[in-house]
């Protein structure tokens, strides 16, 4: 059985680099042992109670966080027990993919039904959750302690759903869904099936997508759940013709008669859109404090990789390489990019000098991607890097 402690030597397994920077630890508190002994006995004198979540918005969504920093590592802690007690595993956005890329050059007529969960973290159950832990009798005392503090707050708010924005609701709403999934696997016209986070795609026969639909709507609302049926979530057409957005991709399928179908792969409009939303948002933050070499580390940290975690079998990367690893065009979309970048530094109400224009330029996003080069910033770089791009 784990020991689920709220002591030293568990905190000490979840804090990261990343919260070093985020809390500022070295600076505050001179290291991070020092820095977890204070949380220990704040969570002692406080008998582990947290406070009320601090409320923002993101991206038209409530977000809530955790007002002080020992909240959020309790709540860290806590969703490290949930994970490792439930076995919980998000599902693997890479595997997805290759996997519809892979079925989408069969070219027998199938249809691809792409739903979506509607307002998902709020719609989720957070009582019913925390009744399956009390009746399982698996979770310590002080977690269920914790989770009630939660679902109390929640209440208050007068919404019964899960805090989006916290460490443990992603774990939380898998477990919530795990009995979903298997009924949809389970189903004889679901030829394949997969969801990742609130996205579910699937592959059934052609003319019995409706039959599919209405399964997993209606099990669906036994959970309290409804589908979103805005036109960016939902899509229901022939595999053969199959033209849709999915995990930050845009999807096409060329069908051809007796042969494996052309399956084009690139990152969708809308990840696009957001990569120009962060250009925009470093270009006018150099227009406010002219540091040019911040905007330039800005530029250069969204063009390449980055190294997550090092690992004896290799690091563990991330960035726009990284991330639409699969796309088919080698990157052609990223030229668009180069072309918005090159575009928007060149206007006069940024202030940048034309030496200073010359040495963006120099910067490609498609040349970057393409050679998969990989940058090294530092955790309190990063932090100071992404700052500007909070909401974005």
């Amino acid at each position: 059985m784990l020991k689920q402690v709220f002591d030293k030597e568990q905190l000490q397994k979840v804090v990261s680099t990343a919260d070093v920077w985020r809390w500022d630890i070295i600076s505050k508190y001179g290291g991070v042992e020092a820095a977890v002994a204070h949380i220990v006995r704040l969570w002692e004198t406080n008998h582990l109670a947290i406070s009320p979540l601090d409320i923002n918005q993101a991206n038209g969504k409530t977000v809530f966080v955790p007002s002080c920093m020992e909240d959020a590592f309790a709540i860290k802690l806590l969703d490290r027990f949930i994970r490792q007690i439930y076995k919980v595993r998000q599902s693997d956005r890479n595997r997805i993919v290759r996997q519809i890329a892979t079925l989408l050059k069969d070219s027998g007529d199938y249809c691809i039904l792409r739903l979506d969960i509607k307002d998902f973290y709020e719609s989720i159950s957070f009582k019913s959750l925390i009744q399956k832990f009390e009746d399982d009798m698996i979770l310590a005392p002080s977690c269920l302690n914790l989770l009630k503090t939660l679902l109390t707050d929640m209440s208050a708010r007068q919404t019964n759903g899960l805090p989006r924005g916290t460490t443990v609701s992603p774990t939380l709403a898998e477990l919530y869904l795990e009995g979903l999934d298997k009924k949809i696997a389970a189903h004889s016209d679901v030829i394949f099936g997969a969801r990742y986070v609130d996205d579910i795609i699937l592959l059934v026969p052609f003319g019995q997508e409706n039959v599919v639909e209405n399964f997993v709507s209606n099990e669906m609302k036994k959970q309290g759940l409804a589908l979103n049926f805005s036109p960016q979530k939902y899509h229901k057409k022939s595999s053969r013709t199959a033209k849709l957005d999915y995990l930050g991709y845009s999807i096409s399928v060329n069908w051809k008669e007796k042969k494996p179908n052309s399956v084009t792969l690139k990152i969708s409009q809308p990840k696009l859109n957001k990569l120009k939303a962060k250009i925009i948002l470093s270009i006018l933050d150099f227009a406010k404090n002219d540091d040019f070499g911040l905007l330039k580390k800005r530029i250069v940290y969204l063009s390449v990789l980055k190294v997550v975690r090092r690992g004896k079998n290799g690091n563990l990367l991330a960035g726009l390489a990284h991330n639409y690893q699969y796309v088919t065009n080698g990157y052609n979309c990223l030229k668009s990019i180069d072309g918005f970048l090159c575009h928007n530094i060149t206007n006069p109400r940024f202030n940048l000098t034309q030496p200073q224009q010359n040495a963006i330029k120099k910067i490609s996003f498609y040349g970057n991607s393409k050679q998969r080069k990989v940058g090294n910033f530092s955790k309190k770089m990063s932090v100071k890097i992404m700052r500007v791009w909070k909401n974005a």
